[in-house]
């Protein structure tokens, strides 16, 4: 009982702290991921580049991996905010544009995300978050299967994505937003499209520990 009636600055203090804590790991991977592949990254790489010990690192994360995937959500998730409310309006190229100006607004750390070594984990998350907003769809009438569509609607924008990032400074986010627009969006949701309110963003479900990485 005593806990549960302990001091609320106590508590506060100690949210700022994993706050600060896991802010600082996300900041560490993403430094890392500009110089070498993921897979080369050790959690004691991560550790030592936020400044926390190797143990406290598991006290906020199961592995590396799930450090990547918290990453990934952030981001994508920050990305479908802006963008698929315009979606659903039928806007398509104004969401291709939000979502365009938001990536290249965050270059440095999706250049890291997309060309480091993280495309599979952020492609799985971008999928994810798109089934379950379900904010646009196409019609069960329609040619195209719903999942396929997302399928290949997010596998295409990432490798575009991906492409952009890798390439000088020559095409402007208008250029690569009109090529997402005509080339992914449009042929996939065009005129076939139903509206439904965005859902709230789901967190995922945490592994269970499975042992600690090096």
């Amino acid at each position: 009982m005593a806990a549960a009636h302990g001091s609320p600055r106590r508590t506060t203090g100690t949210d700022a702290r994993m706050v600060r804590t896991r802010a600082a790991l996300r900041r560490a991977l993403l430094k890392l991921l500009e110089l070498k592949h993921f897979d080369q990254i050790t959690v004691r790489d991560i550790a030592a580049e936020a400044k926390i010990g190797y143990a406290t690192f598991f006290r906020h994360h199961e592995s590396k991996s799930d450090l990547l995937e918290d990453v990934a959500e952030e981001q994508i998730g920050n990305l479908m905010a802006l963008a698929l409310p315009l979606l659903v309006a039928a806007d398509t190229r104004g969401s291709c544009l939000a979502l365009c100006r938001y990536v290249d607004a965050h270059r440095a750390i999706w250049s890291a995300l997309l060309t480091g070594g993280a495309a599979g984990a952020m492609r799985e998350e971008f999928l994810r978050q798109a089934m379950h907003l379900g904010s646009v769809q196409v019609q069960r009438s329609s040619w195209l299967p719903v999942e396929l569509g997302a399928i290949y609607g997010v596998g295409a924008t990432v490798e575009i994505l991906a492409w952009w990032l890798r390439q000088p400074r020559d095409f402007t986010v208008e250029r690569i937003a009109e090529i997402i627009d005509r080339l992914v969006v449009t042929p996939a949701v065009g005129r076939n499209r139903t509206r439904a309110e965005p859902r709230t963003r789901p967190r995922r479900p945490r592994r269970r520990k499975s042992g600690r990485e090096s």
